[in-house]
């Protein structure tokens, strides 16, 4: 660093060190800064994520010591470069003749200025005011192009620079001000600058009707700190609020619209934003559209109604979109008394003069006083969400009373215009915080709107399957009922002409035993006593099976299981068609083991077993034989009965099960039947939780099986 610094020092070529000093800068001016911010966040990164290896970080400190050395070059090369020279102004009387006073030959002045106070004791028609400045210039800098910077001037003005007029602004015959609050450079003449004497700075100024405020200091300075001081300035002042104003009239018009037109934005909380934003781009018209001197009295006004409107509108918003306090109404009535007399005394006057003035007292005040509501209001929203946009609306309201208080500091107390205006840039900076937090607001509603909207288009999609699904059950149910309505038809046609027979049949042979009684031998009234008893057993059973069928349909049906024995239960059977069997001379083999037993429903195994035996008897030829034989395996109990009778085809066994297809056919002597037995063993043993099936073969005879499920108690 020693090295690269003593080489610069003993360099005798000038272009090295115009070089050298640009560099520095430059690096001064930009780089430092951007490393001041990058530097924390390269080192943190390269910590956590193990970016830069070793020889990256030594070659970053290298470029940093060459930096610092370059600075330190430039640091010594500085001394070539003229530095800030304010101007001391002297007040000179304005009764002696314009252009009197302007050159060094004549005495510097009367009265010190002071920058913060104008005397205005003159007649209107005779209000120049003249200040007078000296300075002196080393002949160190007798290359050096020198520049005037001047900050805005609200008054026209005729500015001279030894003797010679440098620059006018605005005109003497115009009774107007300027609002444009430019700041200005001019070349001081390199021929018109004095080396040995001094050189004197002359402002002729006419204030005429208007906002009346100080000239602030003036200084002479280098090209390049002239060029950088007005750029900044004017940056940062009158360009920077129109920059915002186009910004506040940006948002006014999207608020206003979506409000307009928009359902889920018609709150007043949204009309209020979109009226802060026109009325903050009004509180700024005089600084936008005035220029050359020209007649201020409108946009004045403008300004000055639309500062209190604003705040009113503010606190309108802050009421709205936080909803503290119950009675919003009242409220906004009670502030609306505050401002209105705001408005009217700013209206009254009929001067620009006599509006600032009127401006200045109770309108100001309650400006003050708006601003310490807006962040009361926003600090109780915060102690009630404690969210980070609440902590944002109280943060930036918190800095528009910093911002408030500092420019009224500076305009009242100061008596000058400060370099950067903070309350235009505190009020956008509301504006945007409340437009962030709407947008966020807004996106939250939008995303659980459009979550709702799916889930509702899935939930009406799942709806019209499942509508879909049930209209197909309906539909599957309708055909269902209608085959049951028939069916049942069927089957009670069936049952009707089944129990026809049997009542027939006691009705012809009680009439002839009670008629023919004595004309008949013992032997022959005992067959038709029989004859009557059997038929009596059989539509004892048809209606028992009607009975049974009916409950298990309705539900009704009791399933109460238990410990029974089945051969108990087939000895029971076997005995109820003992006369049957006599005279069709059958014999039934009761294979069922003694005691044996198994878990079931006593009364529907018992039907299962009897309607089993009356079919097989029925459809047993004269000498047949029927078998009843059970097993236990390790999880069902198997019961076969089998006969040898008349057998059955493969379409009767396929539909010998269906109540839609009951089948229903004499037996070997004739005997007549309704089918339900069968349909009605299918029903209980399948309650059971088994399975029922017969094996058969035409001429043969028939072997119906069924099994329960085995349950050890």
């Amino acid at each position: 660093m020693l090295i690269i610094k003593r080489l610069l020092r003993h360099s005798s070529s000038q272009r090295l060190r115009k070089f050298t000093f640009e560099t520095a800068s430059l690096f001064y001016t930009y780089l430092l800064f951007l490393l001041s911010i990058l530097l924390p966040l390269i080192i943190f990164y390269s910590k956590s994520l193990m970016l830069f290896t070793e020889s990256i970080k030594r070659s970053f400190y290298t470029s940093f010591l060459l930096f610092m050395a370059l600075f330190a070059c430039a640091q010594e090369n500085t001394l070539n470069i003229f530095p800030r020279t304010y101007l001391d102004f002297y007040i000179l009387e304005s009764e002696f003749a314009p252009g009197k006073y302007i050159d060094s030959t004549t005495q510097l002045g009367f009265i010190h200025y002071n920058c913060k106070e104008t005397r205005f004791n003159y007649p209107k028609n005779n209000r120049m005011i003249t200040l007078r400045a000296e300075f002196n210039v080393d002949s160190l800098f007798q290359n050096t192009l020198l520049y005037l910077v001047a900050l805005p001037i609200d008054y026209p003005c005729r500015i001279y620079f030894n003797g010679a007029i440098l620059a006018e602004r605005g005109s003497v015959s115009n009774p107007y001000t300027s609002r444009i609050h430019l700041t200005d450079k001019y070349l001081l003449a390199p021929d018109k600058m004095k080396l040995k004497n001094s050189n004197v700075i002359v402002l002729q100024l006419y204030p005429k009707e208007g906002e009346i405020y100080p000239v602030s200091r003036l200084f002479i300075t280098n090209p390049k700190d002239a060029a950088r001081f007005v750029f900044y300035k004017n940056l940062f002042g009158p360009k920077l609020i129109l920059a915002l104003s186009i910004c506040g009239f940006v948002f006014f018009l999207f608020f206003l619209t979506v409000y307009i037109t928009r359902r889920e934005y018609q709150k007043q909380q949204f009309l209020f934003f979109a009226l802060m934003n026109l009325f903050f781009l009004l509180s700024f018209i005089n600084n936008i559209f005035i220029s050359d001197f020209s007649n201020t009295f409108l946009f004045e006004k403008i300004t000055r109604i639309s500062f209190p409107v604003s705040v009113y509108v503010g606190i309108c918003f802050l009421i709205e979109y936080t909803q503290v306090f119950k009675n919003k109404r009242r409220l906004k009535l009670i502030f609306l008394l505050i401002y209105l007399p705001s408005i009217i005394l700013v209206l009254i006057p009929d001067t620009v003069t006599g509006t600032i003035r009127a401006y200045n007292k109770y309108p100001l005040l309650s400006l003050l006083f708006g601003t310490l509501v807006m962040f009361y209001i926003s600090l109780v929203y915060y102690l009630k969400e404690k969210s980070i946009k609440s902590f944002l609306l109280v943060f930036v309201f918190f800095l528009d009373i910093v911002a408030g208080f500092h420019d009224g500091y500076q305009f009242a107390v100061l008596k000058t215009k400060p370099f950067i205006a903070l309350t235009f840039n505190a009020v956008f900076l509301i504006n945007l915080v409340i437009f962030f937090i709407l947008a966020v607001d807004h996106s939250r509603l939008y995303h659980l709107a459009l979550n709702s909207t799916k889930n509702l288009e899935k939930l009406n999609q799942d709806l019209e399957v499942l509508v879909e699904k049930r209209t197909q059950r309906t539909i599957e149910y309708a055909q269902k009922l209608e085959e049951a309505n028939q069916t049942k038809d069927r089957f009670f046609s069936i049952i009707a002409h089944d129990l026809k027979n049997p009542f027939n049949t006691l009705i012809g042979y009680s009439d002839i035993l009670r008629t023919e009684f004595k004309e008949y031998k013992p032997e022959e009234i005992l067959h038709q006593l029989n004859i009557i008893y059997d038929t009596s057993i059989k539509g004892y059973n048809l209606l028992e099976n009607l009975l049974k069928w009916a409950l298990a349909q309705t539900n009704k049906l009791i399933f109460e299981p238990s410990k029974v024995d089945l051969h108990e239960i087939a000895e029971c059977a076997i005995n109820e068609v003992a006369y049957q069997c006599q005279l069709k001379n059958i014999r039934i083999k009761n294979n069922i083991p003694n005691r044996f037993f198994l878990v079931a429903d006593k009364n529907l195994l018992n039907t299962v077993v009897r309607n089993l035996i009356h079919n097989a008897v029925k459809f047993t030829f004269n000498g047949g034989e029927i078998e009843l034989n059970a097993k236990k395996s390790k999880s069902d109990i198997l019961v076969s009965i089998k006969d040898n009778g008349m057998g059955l085809c493969e379409n009767e066994i396929e539909n010998l099960f269906r109540i839609d297809k009951v089948i229903s056919k004499p037996g070997t002597n004739k005997e007549s039947g309704s089918g339900l037995g069968l349909i009605l063993c299918k029903e209980f043993i399948e309650k059971h939780g088994g399975k029922i099936w017969v094996e058969s073969l035409v001429g043969k005879g028939s072997e119906f099986i069924f099994t329960i499920p085995q349950i050890v108690i």
